[in-house]
């Protein structure tokens, strides 16, 4: 899965003839790097967003991350966020050959813009936002 060579290798597809999915690899097409970074940036969007909204004293929907607020303040709060998100990405990174991730991957990215609207929609029912 991970070798001394990923990301600096020369290993683009599979090995042998008719390995052309479900398999790992070096280096990542454009396409696969912009899914992955597109994830990345709309989740950064999301803790930012998220992080003003509590800031102004709105309640977190998600209990883990409610949990890791109260605990933790912005910085436990930021440190779970963003940590599960680079350990996740990193984990689709390394399969974006798969036939899974790649049917998948669209469909987290239109979830997740969903959610930004829903922000976005909180934003302007928050009096003096």
């Amino acid at each position: 899965m991970v070798s001394r060579y990923w990301l600096r290798g020369r290993r683009r597809g599979g090995r042998r003839d008719g390995e052309d999915r479900d398999v790992y690899v070096d280096r990542y097409s454009r396409i696969e790097w912009a899914g992955i970074l597109a994830l990345l940036a709309l989740t950064l969007t999301d803790w930012l967003w998220t992080w003003a909204h509590l800031g102004r004293g709105v309640q977190e929907a998600n209990p883990v991350m409610s949990w890791a607020w109260e605990s933790g303040g912005a910085s436990g709060f930021a440190a779970l966020k963003v940590g599960t998100t680079l350990v996740g990405v990193a984990v689709l990174l390394l399969h974006a050959r798969f036939r899974w991730t790649r049917r998948l991957l669209p469909l987290v990215l239109a979830v997740y813009a969903v959610l930004l609207g829903v922000h976005a929609a909180t934003e302007m029912a928050i009096p003096g936002a």
